[in-house]
C-alpha cells in the first residue's frame, strides 16, 4: 500500500513538473501575443488539472487505507508516514516531498509572472482604447463661465470573442 502511495505521489510530482512547463510556455505565448498558442496551452493545463484531481482522489483513498491499516487517528502527513515505513520508502518520500515543494515554489513564481504580464497587457489595452476614443474629440475647453466643459468619451468593446 505504501509503495502504491509513493507511486501516486511520484505521478503527482510529474504532473506538477509538466504544469510548470506549460506555465513557462504560456509565458512565452503571452510575450509573443500568440492567442492560438495561449488557447492550446490553456487546454493542456486543464487536462493536467483533471489528471491531478484524479491522482489526488486516489492518494486520499490510499491514505485512508493506510490510516485504517496502521490504526492512525488524525491527519497522516509525511512526518507521520515516515515513522511507519522502511528506510528505502522514507528516502523516496522525502525526495518526493522536496521535489514537490520546489515545484510548487516555481509554479507560484511563474504563475505570478504570467499574471503580471496579463495585467500589463490589460493596462496597455485600456490606454490604447482611451487614446482611440479621443481621436475625434478635442480636449476639454473652457465655457463662457470659465468652468471646464468636459466631454464624455464613449468606447464600445465587443467581448464575445
Amino acid at each position: 500500500m505504501i509503495n502504491k502511495l509513493i507511486e501516486i505521489i511520484g505521478k503527482e510530482a510529474a504532473i506538477f513538473e509538466s504544469f510548470l512547463e506549460l506555465l513557462e510556455q504560456q509565458q512565452k505565448m503571452l510575450v509573443q501575443n500568440d492567442v492560438d498558442g495561449l488557447n492550446r496551452v490553456t487546454d493542456r493545463q486543464r487536462e493536467k488539472l483533471v489528471e491531478s484531481q484524479l491522482l489526488n482522489k486516489q492518494r486520499l483513498e490510499i491514505i485512508e487505507q493506510v490510516k485504517i491499516a496502521n490504526d492512525i487517528e488524525g491527519d497522516l502527513n509525511v512526518t507521520r508516514l515516515l515513522e511507519i515505513v522502511d528506510q528505502d520508502q522514507a528516502d523516496r518520500l522525502q525526495k518526493l516531498q522536496k521535489i514537490i515543494l520546489s515545484l510548487n515554489d516555481k509554479i507560484t513564481e511563474t504563475r505570478n509572472q504570467n499574471a503580471l504580464l496579463l495585467n500589463r497587457s490589460r493596462e496597455y489595452i485600456l490606454k490604447t482604447m482611451e487614446m482611440l476614443s479621443k481621436i475625434n474629440s478635442p480636449d476639454s475647453t473652457y465655457s463662457r463661465s470659465g468652468s471646464t466643459d468636459e466631454r464624455q468619451l464613449n468606447v464600445a468593446v465587443d467581448r464575445r470573442a
